[in-house]
């Protein structure tokens, strides 16, 4: 188990499986490092109290007029009832590591999961977010050929408990130079084979191999986000973060942390889940093996996933996106099917160019995956350090600026 527990926060190369060492490559999984990481989302669902206007239960009132008319006045302002309305508050020890199962957060195999939980003691502290990465699958090639970490493993708190720390560069308390310390912590398991979007259940077989996949991510993201907003109601801020699958995940899932909490300022970090279009039909069959979730009114998305970020700068109002990436990622050019170095290079670099004013990437030069997890950690080219980069982003310095090529 553990062996598979290592592909951690890395999106493992599943054309590795599906054929890439016939075409050259010699170690299409090199960018195994031992590396977990737990994607703990923590169990807050919502409360009918704690947004404002976000039309709670949309009862409607009976005008008391003060006139002594009798006209009813009808619903008032209410809007539709929030979706995420109705989750099961979470009580843990503020500034200590819980494991919350979940029953309806479902791995792959159909088994249960549940989310890392690290309250803050600090009040009004924000909620950070980190969506876990760990492959991907969509055939049977893929799926049967371990391109996906956790599909027949059970993901409970042992398994969390052991990658959290494997984070560390965001979940340190101790650490001054992190931004998030006094962030409220919740940390999402990645066990569905679908960059945390989809909603299906497919049975794969080969020969005399055959599994059946839930790809049930975008269900289990609703889950975590109902039940964070029962326990989170009135945050002041949220960060929604993951790397590689999870970076994936934090885009796909972001419409939902803005519909769940509407008027709060919410940012996105994305470490190496960079929406790079795959070759071929790639795209559409990993949509269509996962009923992939696209978030509702991405256009273009279903067709080429680099519309992501154009997307997310029109619908996320002030909010920030620090994405990070090194210059020719082995492992998702294996995943996008984006072989040549320099030419996925090239597209990462125009991808940058289509950046936002309030996006902005820290890239470094060579072909490692994830940036979080490295160490030493990498400095870009200017000599900006990530940790001080992260800080520009978090504190809304206006020094936070493109770093890298």
């Amino acid at each position: 188990m553990h062996a598979l527990r290592s592909l951690g926060l890395f999106l493992v190369a599943p054309l590795a499986v599906a054929g890439w060492v016939a075409c050259g490559g010699t170690e299409p999984l090199d960018s195994l490092e031992d590396t977990n990481g737990s994607d703990a989302a923590v169990d807050g669902s919502a409360t009918d109290g704690g947004v404002k206007d976000a039309g709670r239960d949309g009862a409607t009132t009976d005008g008391g007029i003060a006139d002594g008319s009798t006209g009813d006045a009808g619903p008032i302002d209410a809007g539709p009832p929030n979706p995420y309305a109705g989750g099961t508050p979470i009580a843990a020890p503020a500034d200590a590591w819980s494991y919350i199962p979940m029953n309806d957060l479902i791995c792959g195999n159909g088994s249960t999961s549940g989310i890392g939980f690290n309250p803050s003691s600090k009040p009004n502290a924000p909620v950070l977010v980190f969506f876990m990465g760990g492959g991907a699958c969509w055939n049977a090639a893929t799926c049967l050929g371990g391109a996906s970490s956790n599909l027949t493993d059970k993901v409970g708190e042992p398994e969390i408990m052991a990658d959290i720390p494997r984070i560390d560069l965001l979940f340190n308390r101790s650490a001054a130079t992190n931004p998030f310390r006094d962030a409220n912590f919740v940390f999402v398991p990645y066990c569905t084979a679908d960059i945390h979007g989809g909603d299906s259940v497919k049975t794969y077989s080969l020969l005399t191999k055959k599994m059946t996949v839930n790809h049930h991510g975008a269900k289990n993201s609703e889950a975590v986000v109902k039940r964070l907003l029962a326990t989170f109601p009135t945050t002041p801020k949220v960060y929604v973060t993951g790397a590689s699958g999870g970076g994936y995940g934090a885009m796909m899932n972001m419409h939902r942390f803005r519909t769940a909490w509407p008027g709060v300022r919410i940012d996105m970090l994305n470490d190496s889940g960079t929406p790079i279009q795959p070759s071929g039909s790639f795209w559409s069959d990993m949509q269509s093996a996962w009923n992939l979730q696209l978030p509702p009114g991405c256009a273009g998305c279903d067709a080429d996933v680099s519309k992501m970020f154009p997307y997310l700068a029109s619908t996320m109002g002030n909010g920030r996106l620090a994405f990070t990436s090194f210059t020719q990622d082995k492992t998702i050019r294996a995943f996008t099917g984006n072989l040549i170095p320099q030419d996925y290079e090239n597209k990462l670099l125009a991808l940058k160019g289509t950046m936002a004013a309030n996006q902005k990437a820290y890239i470094v030069s060579g072909d490692s995956h994830v940036l979080l997890k490295q160490d030493p950690l990498p400095v870009a080219s200017s000599g900006v350090t990530l940790p001080t980069w992260l800080n520009q982003f978090a504190n809304d310095d206006p020094a936070w600026a493109h770093q890298g090529p």
